[in-house]
């Protein structure tokens, strides 16, 4: 049965810790060595026992070897679950929850345009408030960079708590830190089994399951052939090793990964992380798809010799201290950095950028005014508002071009991107010649500092701060 122990760093009370400490074996059943089985019923024991406990909650995993058939830990219970795992092996683990948006169309509203400061937001169809709850928490999105796979995949976003509902109004605990605009197209309605992709301003209800602190501590967790997704408000990873894959950075307010390793193949960062801290890892490799961070800091990281660091934050990066054999600036696949990416005292032997995250400008029109067109019904990865891109030749050569969209619209099965570009774009330019690629700058506002071991490094340290990258103008 499970028993109350309540820790606390002073005489009087305060500062307490756990507001009761579990064992998984001795409380709920869990074997060392044991049959699958047998630890899938003790950890749906612990997920009902947790369902039912307020505060903070620690779940001891003693030493040994534990066997699941798909393991994911917490239910909707505690303020907070610690589970320390020093000494013990973990199969077939999943990760957190795994929730977040709910995979369906019926849990979303558009709103109308709002400016960043306020704390209402008006829903265009005012009766969508009875998707919504007090106290519920909420990610407010705009655009769509993806147009598929789960979560969406927003140029940028924010969670919010719902603090009251009104007459098709919602008010939130704070104001919104950013603008959202109703004007941008959506490619894709969602069905019952698949999320609405976004692109108009959306808020978009997060199951309750996923208002959560989990943090996992010390656990070896053996390959499961995926991901380990951390899927709830605030996920921690503290003094882990992953066999492969590591943790998933993903809908989260808030990850933070300390001390851990992983062994096998490169860890991905999601979509949908407010704040990404990374301090003092050893990883086998990183990969940060999207802009789907808003705000990295990263200390004192090791990457594996002979792999790769690739891609920052969306939003802004503060990285000091990484050691690794590549790194490449900008992001992998989706979208594009928005924001500063600081790199202080980071070595590596080769820095670059991915040179395969292009598009051939004569896939589009030039109708002129700077707009480009083609005709599709999918987000085009790149064409972010506020974003900067450059034109290159087909050896990645610059042109000397550069531009930033600035609207994004969508009829007629035509998809409509306006920008700053010259248009028709000249078939020479800066001494190099088309066939020309756009590709989403790697870096307009980077800043580096006593960063060694490639001439993009030592070049790029010895520019002012926020400066272009790669000379790119």
């Amino acid at each position: 049965m499970p028993f109350n122990l309540r820790l606390s760093a002073s005489a009087v009370g305060s500062g307490n810790i756990f507001d009761r400490t579990v064992n998984f074996v001795s409380a709920y059943g869990g074997v060392s060595g044991g049959s699958k089985a047998t630890n899938d019923a003790a950890l749906s024991a612990f997920n009902t026992a947790y369902a039912a406990f307020s505060g903070k909650t620690q779940l001891i995993i003693p030493p040994g070897d534990y066997d699941f058939t798909a393991a994911v830990w917490g239910a909707l219970g505690g303020d907070k679950l610690t589970i320390t795992a020093t000494g013990a092996t973990l199969r077939n683990q999943t990760g957190f929850t795994n929730t977040g948006q709910y995979n369906d169309n019926t849990h979303h509203a558009n709103i109308n345009t709002v400016s960043a400061g306020n704390t209402t937001v008006t829903l265009v169809t005012s009766g969508q408030t009875s998707r919504f709850t007090s106290g519920q928490w909420v990610v407010v999105t705009e655009g769509d960079s993806q147009g598929f796979g789960y979560p969406t995949n927003p140029w940028k976003f924010e969670f919010k708590k719902i603090a009251s509902i009104g007459s098709g109004t919602l008010t939130f605990t704070a104001p919104l830190d950013k603008s959202y605009s109703s004007t941008y197209p959506n490619y894709s309605a969602g069905t019952s089994s698949d999320l609405y992709r976004g692109g108009p301003a959306t808020v978009y209800a997060l199951d309750p399951i996923w208002n959560q602190e989990i943090e996992l501590v010390g656990a070896y967790v053996v390959d499961n052939g995926n991901l380990f997704y951390g899927k709830c408000r605030a996920a921690k990873y503290t003094d882990c090793t992953f066999e492969t894959y590591g943790p998933c950075p993903t809908v989260n307010v808030s990850c933070i990964i300390r001390r851990c390793t992983t062994l096998g193949t490169e860890l991905e960062v999601d979509k949908l992380v407010e704040s990404l801290e990374m301090y003092d890892n050893n990883l086998h490799a990183i990969v940060f798809q999207s802009t789907g961070v808003n705000n990295l800091v990263a200390t004192n990281n090791t990457i594996t010799a002979g792999q790769y660091w690739r891609g920052v934050a969306g939003g802004k990066s503060t990285i000091t201290n990484l050691n690794t054999t590549t790194f490449w600036f900008g992001l992998f696949a989706y979208g594009a950095v928005l924001g500063n990416a600081t790199l202080i005292n980071c070595v590596a032997s080769t820095a670059s950028y991915n040179t395969s995250y292009r598009f051939l400008l004569t896939d589009y029109g030039q109708p002129g005014s700077g707009a480009l067109t083609i005709t599709s019904a999918s987000p085009q990865a790149w064409a972010v508002p506020g974003a900067w891109c450059a034109i290159l030749d087909a050896s990645g050569n610059f042109s000397g071009i550069t531009f930033q969209v600035t609207n994004v619209a969508f009829s007629g099965g035509v998809t409509t991107i306006s920008t700053t570009l010259s248009t028709p774009v000249p078939g020479t330019s800066g001494g190099f010649s088309a066939p020309w690629y756009i590709v989403p700058h790697p870096g307009k506002d980077t800043t580096l500092t006593g960063c060694t071991g490639n001439s993009v490094f030592t070049t790029a340290s010895g520019n002012p701060p926020n400066s272009p990258i790669f000379g790119w103008s």
